[in-house]
């Protein structure tokens, strides 16, 4: 064998080899991920443990400088605060004239007042007797009650599990399978709802928004149109919905059980899945919105530049797509998560089964919502728990996006997304995935509108017997509904005026002003998004209850505040966007040409943000009247002050001509229409911006 041979043959060999390193089969390399799992944790726990341990080493040191030397040390301290402090003084004068004075002072107060302070007042009294002295039995008291958590440990040392695993049962006589899910206690039945809804919204979301954003194909816009509508029936309208469509003799029973015989029983969902699966299809929506504003502000030429690399199909979108778009799906998914975890709609309506119960927000809403106005110190103990899930994904959303990136995400309307028409085959196969998906997630809509115009319903007839809209009745005939519709209305103008006013404040305020403390006004303004509602309300009880402000019977006042407050980052989100793409010599030359700063403001700033400022003034609207955890809470308290979510649960639960699903729907259709309208027009207006409706 000559030379050449031997070291093509030894090439050969090499390239088998590595060919047999590099092809192990998948399940050896999960076995090998198993196993090297415990030395990857330990390795990472000990990367983790020696940077703690010489951050504390660090500050030791300094600590026990400091006394070495207390007087150079204490001078030293001194003259730098000083000097700190006269630099922070001198930047706030140069930077702040009247006008901007006069709005970050406003700002502040606001939230200090009906943000920060009842949030204090909640976490004081959750640790606090009624004599003034700290404890810890409230909190402490929370993990010895099973409907809490379900783990006791007995003085044998024994640990008592009082869960019930129990999570289906089959009726073979009736042919019913009836599902709720395992019950673990509020605090794990809330987590674990929460990863199953942002799950299946992430997995939503991402689909359809990789599939707007990157193809042409015949109904697009309808689709684009119909993702939209899931935000329209908040949690809280679409479970009544679902309540009837899935239950034992519901509608999708007798369409695919009785007629079409597709399903080999009765599926009957309650407690927990009945749960995750209203808050799946109402809440992917918020993933679909901000993924879709990833997708669309991708600069083509980096994909482009990938595929001459030669990064093509999958490779492509798992290695360049999708990792450029996950700011806004990770922001997405962990709103998603925050809201499913502090929804109280949803538990409200299949409270008649257990598991539903035992959620955190129904838990808070169980022991503060009394008509004698006294609160149980479970429900704000609670509530600092929901808290504490809060304030930890906030933190996450501003590690992926944030007021001041959204710059950058409007730039993608400077050049032409990456599109392509698909063919008729893979259309076809498109809308075999897209018409079921759709139908899933239309399913609290058509419910809805179905039900209010529901007369007789025989339990074996597919459609009601009688079609009637003498349901809606209920809008006029019963009086305090009636004032209901109007009371919202008003509160939803005049918590919009407020959010406008202060929106644009502080909008301008951040984007214009370069004062310290900049960042921590960004995160104060945009901090309500994420903060649990039904947490802000009970801080409003243990603060402001019997006081000029919120006298007993009388919350109207403060249901304005937190709506203003909670749907504050809509308006700033947008106005911000504007601000941003607003160029900053054209408030220069008009001052320039004489103007005063606040003349520049109103003349020349506000026009031009003026479009950004409407979209979101009516986002704020549309979302103030919709509110449910504060309109629950505090409208318990002022029946005849209470807007329309209140009157909804209200009306669902009682009996007689104006009471029952039927009429309770009838209500919400008319909060999805008035929230069709205005989103639709705004989606109009903020165009590939639709992050922007989700607020974060």
């Amino acid at each position: 064998m000559s030379s050449s041979e031997k070291i093509e043959t030894q090439n050969k060999d090499t390239l088998e080899d590595e060919t047999e390193l590099i092809s192990a089969d998948a399940r050896s390399r999960l076995v090998g991920s198993f196993k090297g799992a415990p030395s990857y944790i330990a390795r990472g726990f000990l990367r983790r443990g020696r940077s703690f341990a010489s951050r504390i080493a660090r500050g030791m040191r300094r600590f026990f400088g400091f006394f070495r030397h207390p007087s150079s040390n204490t001078y030293n301290l001194a003259i730098n605060t000083r000097n700190s402090f006269r630099a922070g003084i001198r930047k706030l004068r140069r930077e702040l004239d009247a006008l901007s004075t006069i709005q970050l002072i406003a700002i502040l107060g606001v939230f200090t007042v009906f943000l920060i302070a009842p949030l204090l007042s909640v976490v004081v009294f959750s640790f606090t007797t009624s004599s003034g002295d700290f404890t810890l039995n409230h909190m402490l008291s929370l993990f010895t009650d099973p409907n809490i958590w379900p783990f006791r440990i007995l003085p044998s040392g024994i640990i008592d599990f009082r869960g019930n695993l129990e999570g289906s049962f089959y009726l073979a006589n009736a042919n019913i399978l009836a599902i709720w899910g395992p019950d673990f206690g509020a605090i794990i039945n809330s987590i674990y709802v929460a990863v199953f809804v942002t799950g299946v919204s992430v997995v939503l979301g991402v689909f359809f928004a990789f599939i707007i954003a990157r193809y042409e194909f015949p109904g697009k816009r309808i689709v684009r149109t119909l993702l939209i509508f899931p935000i329209l029936a908040i949690p809280f309208v679409g479970a009544i919905g679902i309540k009837v469509f899935l239950g034992y003799d519901g509608f999708i029973n007798k369409l695919f059980f009785d007629t079409l015989h597709i399903l080999p029983f009765r599926i009957w969902l309650r407690g927990l899945a009945a749960i995750i699966f209203v808050q799946s299809f109402s809440l992917f929506s918020l993933v679909y919105l901000n993924a879709y504003s990833s997708f669309m502000s991708i600069d083509p030429s980096l994909e482009e530049q990938a595929e001459n690399l030669g990064a093509t199909g999958f490779k492509l979108f798992r290695s360049v797509t999708l990792p450029m778009a996950m700011p806004g799906i990770q922001a997405g998914a962990i709103l998603t998560f925050i809201l499913s975890i502090e929804d109280l709609g949803s538990p409200i309506v299949f409270q008649d089964h257990q598991s539903a119960r035992n959620t955190l927000a129904f838990q808070v809403f169980q022991n503060v919502a009394t008509q004698s106005g006294q609160v149980d110190p479970k429900g704000p103990a609670i509530g600092v728990l929901l808290l504490i899930f809060a304030f930890i994904g906030f933190m996450a959303i501003r590690k992926y996006t944030s007021l001041r990136s959204y710059d950058s995400g409007t730039k993608g309307g400077q050049w032409n997304p990456r599109t392509r028409r698909i063919s008729n085959r893979a259309t076809l196969l498109l809308y075999a995935i897209l018409i079921p998906v759709m139908f899933l997630a239309l399913i609290p809509q058509i419910s809805v509108i179905m039900i209010s115009f529901a007369g007789s319903w025989a339990p074996t007839s597919l459609f009601p017997d009688i079609w009637t809209t003498s349901n809606y009745e209920v809008l006029w005939a019963f009086p305090d509904v009636a004032n209901s519709i109007s009371v919202t209305l008003f509160y939803g103008i005049v918590a919009t005026v407020i959010i406008v006013l202060l929106g644009s404040s502080a909008a301008y305020v951040i984007a214009r002003k370069d004062i310290p403390g900049k960042t921590a006004l960004d995160l104060l303004v945009t901090s309500p998004i994420a903060l649990p509602g039904i947490v802000i309300a009970t801080g409003f009880f243990t603060l402001f209850y019997t006081t000029p402000i919120f006298p007993a019977g009388h919350p109207a006042f403060l249901i304005i505040m937190s709506y203003s407050v909670r749907k504050f980052p809509f308006t700033v989100r947008a106005a911000y966007a504007g601000m941003m793409s607003t160029p900053v010599v054209l408030e220069e030359a008009s001052q320039n040409l004489g103007a005063s700063k606040n003349k520049t403001f109103y003349k020349i700033t506000l026009p031009l943000i003026g479009v950004s400022v409407l979209a979101g003034s009516l986002l704020s609207f549309i979302y103030s009247v919709s509110e449910v955890s504060t309109s629950l809470i505090l409208g318990s308290v002022g029946h005849q002050e209470a807007p329309m979510t209140y009157w909804t649960s209200r009306v669902l639960d009682m009996i007689g001509p104006y009471g029952g699903p039927n009429s309770a729907s009838c209500l919400g259709v008319v909060l999805m229409s008035m929230q069709w309208v205005v989103i639709t027009v705004t989606n109009k207006i903020l165009g590939a911006r639709s992050a922007a409706m989700t607020g974060i």
